[in-house]
Parts: C-alpha cells; structure tokens; sequence
C-alpha cells in the first residue's frame, strides 16, 4: 500500500469517547502512581532536575514504549483497544512522541483535544490528527481502503491541514 492509501475500520470499531476517558484516567494514573513512587524512593538523595527527567522518562516508556508494544498500556488492556497508523500497522515511535508531547498543553486542551473526536468520522481526537493515528478496538479489522487526503480545519484562529482518510462512497453501507 502506498503512502497516499490507507485502510479504515467501522465506526463501532473505534474507540468512542467515553472509552477514551476511561483510559486517559486509568493511564495517568497508572503512570502518576509510578512517578509518585519513584520520587518518593529517591526523595533526598537526587536533585529536582533529577527527579523531573526520571518522570520524563516514565512517561515516555509508559504513554510510547508500553503503548506500541503488544502488551499495551494498563488503558488500553483494559479499554481493549490498540493504536494503529494509516497502514492498520503499530503506530510508530515518532508519531506515538508527537501525541505525548500534546499532553504538555494541559488537562484543558487535552479535553478539548477528545471533545472533538465525537463529532469525527474515525473518531480521532485532535493529537491523534497531528500524529494519523487511530484508536480501535484491539480485535478490529480494517474494512476496506481509500485514499490519504489533506483537509484543512481552522481551530480557534489557527489553521491546520491533515491527512485524513477518503472512504469508498458505498463505505457507508459496510457501517
């Protein structure tokens, strides 16, 4: 398949919202909880910048690592879903960083972020966009393939153009 082709899935196969918010509090506090531990086992004895890389580096295994793996984060187990690119392959360790990298902007982008997601024929949230990854359950099969185009949004003032998947015009139908 080439770079300008992708496959999709149901509608039902991707992860709703009240999925995704299930699994961005089971996920931060898996990963909150480690990081509480870890600091509190080095409390004293290193620095605070110390500190902050070693929670930088749990999140980066825990939300990219944990998360491309087959075993998944404890979310995701419990959501039973996996992140796919637009090839239905794993999602890569770039885009899986570019996505992590968006939780920097705060717990209110961040629901902002999966707000939109409702309204969205794959359900993607906005950081799922920005990396074209998705968000499916983890037996789901793709259902056929379309091409990648670019659509462009414009989101409180600014403007952003994203590759997003044009289905087959009967696609519906299969939904």
């Amino acid at each position: 398949m080439g770079a300008t082709n992708a496959v999709y899935f149901r509608r039902k196969d991707y992860a709703a919202l009240w999925l995704r918010l299930l699994i961005a509090v089971i996920d931060s506090l898996a990963a909150g909880l480690v990081c509480i531990a870890v600091t509190i086992a080095l409390w004293g004895s290193a620095t605070s910048g110390l500190i902050l890389l070693t929670w930088l580096a749990i999140f980066f295994c825990y939300f990219v690592l944990l998360k491309r793996s087959k075993i998944g984060t404890l979310g995701y187990r419990v959501g039973g879903v996996r992140i796919v690119g637009p090839d239905g392959q794993p999602a890569s360790l770039f885009s899986l960083t570019l996505r992590l990298m968006f939780m920097a902007l705060g717990p209110l982008i961040c629901l902002i972020d999966l707000a939109w997601l409702s309204g969205d024929a794959h359900r993607q949230a906005l950081h799922d966009k920005l990396a074209q990854k998705y968000v499916v359950k983890r037996k789901a099969a793709p259902i056929g393939t379309g091409r990648l185009l670019c659509k462009y949004y414009e989101i409180g003032g600014y403007n952003f153009l994203f590759r997003e998947i044009e289905e087959r015009p009967n696609a519906m139908a299969d939904r």
